[in-house]
């Protein structure tokens, strides 16, 4: 089963996938100092971590990130239903990690948020 992808490419599942609403509005303030909100829009944010990534998965992520500014993530909505967005991504950390037991580099604590179009 797809779990996750990333330009329809599968990557690991992730150990942590959040997923919330992002309203876009435009606060402004009146002469006698009334807040006035008009909201834009609302979009999806997902924000995704995984505990330990393969160099293979990395690439994949990294690649997605770094190639242009929107990419297709495809994840599982509240249904269970697999859906695909168009988003950007943001925030990309991780800290390289060696596995002395399988003698390989590995990325450990990686996260990224992606921010529907």
């Amino acid at each position: 089963m797809d779990f996750f992808k990333i330009n329809g490419k599968k990557i690991k599942p992730p150990t942590e996938l959040t997923v919330s609403p992002e309203i876009l509005d435009i606060a402004e303030r009146t002469v006698d100092g009334t807040m006035v909100v008009d909201i834009i829009g609302t979009k999806r944010k997902v924000d995704v971590s995984w505990e330990y990534l393969s160099k293979e998965d990395m690439v994949i992520l990294s690649n997605a990130v770094k190639s242009s500014i929107f990419a297709d993530v495809s994840f599982h909505d509240s249904m269970g239903s697999l859906v695909t967005m168009t988003a950007r991504a943001e925030n990309l950390t991780f800290q390289p990690h060696y596995n002395w037991a399988k003698g390989q580099l590995m990325w450990k604590g990686v996260s990224v948020s992606f921010t529907e179009r």
